[in-house]
């Protein structure tokens, strides 16, 4: 993708000014960057290539050059704490959205992993800067494989990531896959933002891959098995355990979560 125009983009607050680079460290480090320089709510900071994508817990995203959307979206939305993780949310379901409507078979897998056929196609990151013990601001950051090959994943995620090109066999253009994701995320930031709360968890758990499946977690050196038994974009996963007790995680103290 070249200097992206997006004709299209009718949005209330994302994508108002998006600022683009050809290749970055990574997307979230230049959307702080416009935070420290005092930038407005919903500019969005997209790349055709990051050096050094992250995930959570520090983990590398591999971004090619020109094979994915690899943007960040700078937030101001005002919320309490315990809301913040709602915008790890939204991200997910945009993405879904998106690719729900290329006849994908998205779902999301707890907290921030969206999957075609258990396979991870896309992953969102949140971070967040506090003053007075209050969010300030946050960065979305959103990774997602549209056109990368098999043979350009890294050897150890070969069998557990995959993207549009390998699910459907065509590449697909980057340029208005990005402007339809732009515009899903404005929409539910929108409702974030409207108090919109039981559309949001609806979707949430619409799309969920976890829910009501035995799932094991790790979360630092121990781990744990049993059956998500329900989901909530602030309250984490509640997981019901052999012995009948149920125990709610947050995103933050989950390092691995999978079906099984």
């Amino acid at each position: 993708m070249d200097e992206p125009n997006f004709p299209n983009l009718n949005t209330k607050t994302i994508g108002k000014r998006i600022v683009y680079y050809k290749k970055v460290t990574s997307t979230n480090d230049l959307a702080w960057m416009e935070i420290a320089n005092g930038t407005e709510d919903g500019v969005v900071v997209l790349a055709g290539e990051q050096m050094r994508g992250r995930g959570r817990f520090g983990r590398n995203w591999v971004s090619p050059t020109q094979k994915g959307i690899w943007l960040s979206v700078v937030l101001k939305p005002q919320l309490p704490v315990d809301k913040m993780f709602s915008l790890m949310a939204i991200g997910a379901l945009a993405v879904a959205d998106v690719l729900k409507a290329h006849k994908f078979e998205a779902m999301i897998r707890w907290p921030n992993d969206v999957v075609i056929k258990g396979k991870k196609i896309a992953g969102i990151i949140i971070e967040t800067k506090f003053v007075s013990k209050a969010p300030e601001a946050a960065v979305l950051g959103i990774g997602m494989n549209v056109n990368v090959g098999q043979k350009e994943l890294p050897d150890d995620i070969k069998d557990i990531a995959t993207s549009a090109l390998i699910e459907n066999g065509y590449e697909i253009a980057i340029q208005p896959l990005t402007e339809e994701l732009i515009i899903r995320l404005d929409y539910w930031y929108q409702a974030l933002r409207d108090k919109k709360d039981d559309l949001i968890n609806d979707a949430w758990r619409n799309y969920s891959a976890v829910l009501n499946k035995m799932v094991s977690l790790r979360s630092k050196d121990c781990a744990y098995q049993g059956k998500a038994v329900d989901l909530d974009p602030c309250k984490g996963i509640a997981v019901e355990q052999s012995d009948g007790t149920i125990k709610w995680w947050q995103g933050d103290e989950v390092e691995l979560l999978r079906p099984i």
